[in-house]
């Protein structure tokens, strides 16, 4: 507080130093008035002005000291002398500025309740908008607000010459006491300061000039008006001049000063060079006297932290963040889903390990973000997909394709015209390798080459244009859109849509690509369907529909118009041909697919959509016969229908003069054995198969992710797997336990 009124104090010297010096003497009388209540304040703003500097830190190495504990370390007591005060300054300091705020104050209300007095205790006369207060005392005429108080018997006498009338005409008409009152306030609240009281005569001095300048613009004469001046101020005295403190009195201040004002006049260039003065001078001001203030700060406010991020260690765990709102985000970090909010430009995360919210540290420079311990980096930033693609080695004629398999690197190897042979590496360092024989075979990128561990530098083939299989528009309760981790409007949304695959045919991209549309229970019902029209219209294969519900951190697939439209069509089909009676044709494909339109529809939709046609149950399936009564029925059968002059011909001799006209075909030791059926696949296998075709996981009867269930059986090989249909829908349970066959 104390360095803020000295700063202030000097904004106000310096202020009034530049009017005395350049202003005062010169005629501009209202571009000065104007200059001295934007000083004042301007002196009180300056000094709280703060110009923040935004310092962003570069990521340190934490350092750690470690102490053996075999070492003995002594701690010295530190003492601080505290030294006391027998005198509360502070006290005494503020006991006398209230002391002081409450004398003015007094003095302020007192001088107040003198002019209200003399309005209403007193005749009064109007002219336009201006009263004519007549008091008895004998008074120097003064102003105010809009009342000017005139002695009586002079002013019904006629002895108030018509210029002393102007002059106070004017301070009413110009308001001159709303000035006055102005830094009448500031005094009681700054009554120390006394630069406060210079102002005030200042203010007060400038209004007298505006009274006079306007007098004698009306063609006065100088020397009446003059000679009038003389004669007031000698007819004043000490009390009468204090009894009108917070008015504007005729008799006030310097006469010398005003005659010598009124002979002046300001040329038009001089008004302009001194308010250009003042340009260079506020600049100093603002320089010298205002705050500045040093903000540390992770990463900027409008940092970004939406998409697909890997860890940076392995790049196999993988975090995907979505926006749901400007302030609320959520990441899905293998399945486990995070909800991370934005507090005054930082990003925060609830940790269920330490029941707060923790700070997502961020860092824009190396575009990475640290959660739960682990540091992630952007998917088109990491090492993986610098090495997506179809590298080449000429000299052994080595062909390597590098691509993503789920969430493992997959590199596929073709020397010549050989079969390819698939590797799965792993991260380490700077490089993948993974294991040939009993070698760790390294891969890295050197000068825009992969470069391995042997020696051998392979070189990028040109890229081809990448079919994109999955596009994914996320929709947030705004209606929103975020496809592919870019923001897109909805008018843009075709457009933007044109720009993916467009090597592809509508033909084509009905055949490959697969939409996923990601809602939340407030997605508004008219965007969504904007989407999925915009989506049909693209080409999609399939449009799937998926609602995320915060509360319950469960996604709830939804059928979409199409979907519903196509289950509506047959399931009217087939309650109709039912509803006729007798013998219908029903195609297990109709059936397949109203079970699994139906088992992704909401409650909502079921009760708006047509009712699931109540199909006949399917005939049993026969029985297979038992294997004894098999064959008795085939020896009976032989036994019935056997010609009995049939005769087995063996080693091409007749029999009872029979012609030999048969062969026998004896066996062979070199004759080839019938192939051993195939291997059935592995568990693991038989998983990743069955994921891509989106088949429901189980482990010990829990719903869980595929990625999950793949862990688990790459983890433990003794894990049983049962598979089955229901509702149209592939379950693979995994268990412990063994699996029985009913």
């Amino acid at each position: 507080m104390e360095i803020y009124l000295l700063k202030s104090t000097a904004c106000m010297g310096i202020f009034l130093l530049f009017y005395k010096l350049l202003l005062e003497n010169e005629s501009m009388h209202q571009f000065k008035r104007y200059f001295l209540l934007t000083a004042v304040i301007a002196s009180f703003i300056i000094p709280q002005i703060v110009f923040t500097e935004y310092i962003e830190l570069e990521p340190t190495t934490a350092v750690t000291q470690i102490i053996s504990i075999n070492e003995s370390q002594k701690i010295q007591p530190v003492i601080q002398a505290v030294e006391t005060s027998p005198m509360n300054w502070s006290l005494i300091l503020w006991t006398i500025y209230g002391l002081g705020v409450a004398g003015f104050a007094l003095r302020f209300l007192i001088n107040l309740h003198k002019i209200w007095k003399r309005i209403h205790n007193n005749p009064k006369t109007k002219h336009s908008a201006i009263y004519r207060i007549l008091l008895k005392e004998q008074l120097p005429p003064h102003t105010f607000l809009r009342y000017i108080f005139l002695n009586k018997q002079k002013f019904e006498t006629k002895s108030i010459p018509n210029s002393v009338l102007i002059h106070e005409e004017t301070h009413a008409i110009q308001r001159h006491s709303l000035d006055v009152l102005f830094i009448e306030v500031l005094q009681v609240l700054f009554w120390f300061n006394p630069l406060i009281y210079a102002f005030k005569k200042t203010i007060k001095l400038n209004h007298e000039f505006l009274a006079d300048s306007a007098v004698l613009n009306g063609q006065e004469d100088h020397l009446n008006y003059q000679n009038t001046l003389l004669s007031y101020l000698s007819n004043g005295n000490l009390y009468s001049h204090q009894s009108v403190g917070i008015a504007n009195a005729i008799n006030y201040s310097s006469i010398k000063k005003r005659f010598i004002i009124m002979k002046k006049q300001t040329s038009k260039k001089g008004i302009v060079i001194r308010s250009l003065l003042l340009l260079p001078i506020l600049a100093l001001m603002l320089y010298g006297f205002s705050d500045r203030k040093e903000k540390i700060v992770s990463e900027p406010d409008n940092y970004s932290i939406n998409g697909d991020w890997l860890n940076k260690e392995n790049e196999l765990e993988k975090l995907t963040i979505t926006e749901e709102n400007e302030n609320l985000l959520w990441g899905n970090n293998q399945g486990l889903i995070l909800k991370i909010e934005k507090i005054e430009g930082q990003f925060y995360y609830y940790s269920e390990l330490n029941k707060e919210k923790l700070l997502v540290e961020t860092n824009a420079k190396e575009e990475t973000i640290q959660i739960n311990g682990e540091r992630f980096i952007r998917k088109e930033k990491s090492l993986r997909n610098q090495l997506n693609g179809t590298w080449r080695n000429e000299e052994n004629n080595i062909k390597i394709i590098v691509s993503e398999y789920d969430i493992y690197m997959v590199f596929d190897f073709i020397k010549g015209d050989k079969k390819a042979v698939r590797y799965y590496p792993k991260k380490r360092g700077n490089g993948y390798y993974f294991t040939y024989g009993y070698e760790d075979w390294t891969f890295k990128i050197e000068n825009n080459q992969l470069i391995d561990s042997r020696g051998n530098h392979y070189t990028r083939l040109e890229k081809q244009q990448t079919t994109i299989p999955k596009i994914t528009v996320n929709i947030n309760k705004q209606g929103e859109l975020l496809v592919q981790d870019d923001l897109v409007e909805l008018n843009d949304l075709e457009k933007y849509l044109s720009l993916i695959n467009p090597h592809l045919t509508t033909k084509e991209k009905s055949k490959i690509v697969k939409t996923i549309i990601k809602i939340v229970p407030d997605s508004p019902k008219e965007i969504i369907a904007k989407v999925e029209e915009e989506l049909t219209t693209y080409g999609a294969a399939t449009i799937d529909i998926q609602e995320y519900n915060s509360k319950t951190n469960k996604i709830k697939r939804k059928a979409t118009s199409v979907q519903i439209k196509e289950y509506n069509k047959l399931a009217k089909r087939y309650n109709t041909m039912i509803s006729k009676g007798g013998n219908i044709r029903i195609l297990k494909s109709d059936v397949d697919q109203l079970t699994n339109i139906y088992g992704i529809m909401s409650e909502k939709q079921k009760t708006a959509a047509e009712p699931f046609p109540d199909f006949p149950k399917p005939p049993p399936v026969p029985k297979a016969p038992n294997s004894s009564d098999y064959a008795d029925s085939q020896i009976n059968e032989i036994i019935e229908n056997q010609d009995p002059y049939d005769h087995l011909n063996l080693d091409k001799k007749a029999i009872n003069g029979i012609p030999s006209n048969t062969q026998t075909f004896h066996s062979k030791p070199s004759s080839p054995v019938a192939p051993p059926p195939p291997t059935p696949p592995s568990p693991l296998d038989y998983a990743i198969s069955m994921a891509k075709k989106g088949a429901t996981f189980f482990y010990e009867d829990k719903e869980i992710s595929s990625d999950k269930a793949i862990d688990l059986l790459k983890k433990n090989k003794e894990l049983n797997m049962e598979s089955r249909k229901k509702n149209g829908k592939t379950e693979l349970r995994i268990t412990k336990e063994p699996v029985t066959i009913r």
